[in-house]
């Protein structure tokens, strides 16, 4: 008889808390931050079009973060660790990540030139191809190529293709 109220109060006691977490509220996130001067929040954005990631760190006031953390689910944000040491968000953006909205360049898509997002350290996805067999460039010209030429304005851009079209 005692091993049966045992097991259902062990049995009340597990249902509880998993009630209390799945109800979406942070009740053991106070128990990390009591007694510290700020916290940790790691935010991680997905940008989903280049398939890239941009990770960021933020210091928050203790008093302050149950109110950021709210502010940031609000804003699309997923909480996806709590630790003792800092909170993890991430977030899923349908887009280019900023490096490839602003930079371009033109490097090798199968066996013709392509003009890729991003840059060749980093490449985002293709944006356009040109119709040029690269077979029937010289060697140098295909290793620069390989390597990515990065270029900065449009009619740079421009002006490079045209050197190859000819």
């Amino acid at each position: 008889m005692k091993r049966l109220w045992l097991i259902l109060l062990l049995g009340f006691i597990l249902s509880a808390v998993y009630v209390l977490y799945d109800s979406g509220r942070k009740l053991f996130l106070p128990l990390f931050v009591m007694g510290k001067a700020s916290y940790n929040m790691q935010l991680t954005t997905f940008y989903a079009s280049c398939r890239h990631e941009e990770t960021t760190e933020e210091a928050i006031a203790s008093e302050q973060w149950e109110g950021r953390l709210n502010t940031l689910e609000e804003d699309g944000w997923e909480l996806k660790r709590i630790s003792p040491v800092k909170v993890e968000l991430r977030k899923e953006l349908f887009a280019l990540c900023p490096d490839c909205r602003e930079k371009e360049f033109i490097g090798i898509y199968g066996d013709e030139i392509g003009v890729y997002a991003g840059s060749p350290e980093r490449p985002g996805p293709l944006k356009q191809i040109i119709p040029v067999k690269i077979e029937r460039l010289p060697a140098e010209e295909v290793e620069d190529l390989r390597a990515g030429i990065v270029y900065q304005e449009t009619k740079e851009k421009f002006l490079i293709l045209e050197s190859y079209q000819n």
